[in-house]
């Protein structure tokens, strides 16, 4: 009868071994958020509670998005907000670097085409707390990291999702029974030599994507042919639309339109099947940031609750999430995604794309 008992005890011991384990597993990865937020407040409280954030988005939607998680952390008791919003101005900001002028950013996006030249510079810097661990400790009111928004190495968490390509039309002149719904309308012939297009590389998870990579290249080429016609940027380009000097735009942002679109402006958002999704606002640790646990924070916060914000008032959540806009719209749809070994080629989807579109040199 006794051997029983024993290993009725032994299994008991280790249950409760496993449930000691477990328990202190999961407070241990509470403790990596709680320990995050700690180091934060303590950057913060030096700066006397004021930090300055840069990044591409417009000032009234960054304002209003940003606010939200300002009133989550309140030892911050002022924020600054300042718009990066060209290559040109994040690459000024390096060279300034460089010739000893320290920027004035504490959490900053840099843009894709850049890492390279930061990173030798050497001012991307490991973060202070491990990204993979904080994404398994944060509150349960935050929701979840998705783990395709992660570094491989841990150097970034992708805040956004930037969603490169749909179309917009004029409701005033575009007739209902002609509205566009796909892609095919903007090759076809009823609208030769009408459609606007963005000619830098915006769609690159279509070319990225092994299962739209074939067709895409197809339709550019059948694009081509009906003649669209170039313009460089996406506000103006739907103002154009919108004040009737174009019927129809192809490959617009979702979150160049929508601002326009809620104004009031005749222009309707079609998002086509399969869509394009780039991963965006990617907050590196710089080496001249007073506050690089509060780098993290931001972006943790970015990649889980403030998504409902994002996706509200900057027009850049994530499509599969039910709290952001875009959500009814991709539902059903097919999202190519531009991940992180996507954006390492993009030097040669650059050039591809620019050569489909018999357009040397674009970017």
């Amino acid at each position: 009868m006794r051997k029983p008992l024993a290993c009725h005890g032994i299994f008991g011991f280790v249950v409760l071994a496993v449930s000691v384990f477990v328990f202190s597993l999961s407070a241990a990865q509470s403790d990596d958020f709680k320990r995050l937020v700690g180091v934060s407040k303590a950057e913060v409280e030096k700066k006397k509670g004021e930090i300055t954030i840069g990044l591409e988005w417009v000032e009234e939607l960054a304002n209003n998005t940003l606010k939200p998680f300002q009133q989550e952390f309140p030892f911050i008791k002022k924020l600054n907000y300042s718009r990066i919003s060209k290559v040109e101005n994040t690459q000024r900001i390096l060279l300034e670097y460089q010739q000893g002028r320290a920027p004035r950013y504490d959490v900053m996006h840099v843009s894709s085409e850049l890492w390279t030249a930061y990173e030798k510079a050497g001012v991307f810097l490991k973060p202070p707390f491990d990204y993979h661990k904080l994404a398994k400790s944060l509150p349960p009111d935050w929701g979840e990291i998705d783990p395709r928004a992660l570094d491989p190495d841990g150097n970034y968490i992708a805040g956004t999702g930037l969603i490169r390509g749909g179309i917009v039309y004029n409701t005033e002149i575009v007739a209902a029974d002609k509205a566009p719904k796909g892609w095919e309308d903007c090759s076809s012939p009823m609208w030769r030599g009408k459609v606007l297009f963005d000619p830098r590389t915006k769609l690159s998870a279509l070319q990225h994507d092994p299962k739209t990579r074939e067709w895409f290249l197809k339709w550019v080429k059948a694009f081509v042919d009906n003649k669209p016609v170039f313009n460089r940027g996406q506000i103006e380009s739907v103002e154009k639309v919108a004040g009737g000097e174009f019927p129809i735009f192809c490959g617009v942002s979702y979150y160049s339109a929508m601002p326009l679109i809620e104004k009031g402006a005749p222009v309707k958002y079609v998002l086509p099947d399969p869509y394009p999704l780039e991963f965006g606002t990617q907050v590196h640790v710089l080496k001249w940031s007073q506050t690089p646990a509060t780098s993290q924070l931001f972006s943790l916060w970015l990649g889980s609750k403030g998504q409902e914000a994002l996706g509200k008032y900057a027009f850049r959540g994530f499509p599969w999430n039910p709290k952001t806009p875009i959500y009814a719209l991709a539902k059903g749809k097919y999202a190519a995604l531009c991940a992180i070994n996507c954006l390492e080629k993009m030097d040669r989807y650059d050039k591809e794309f620019a050569d489909l579109l018999k357009l040397p040199g674009v970017r």
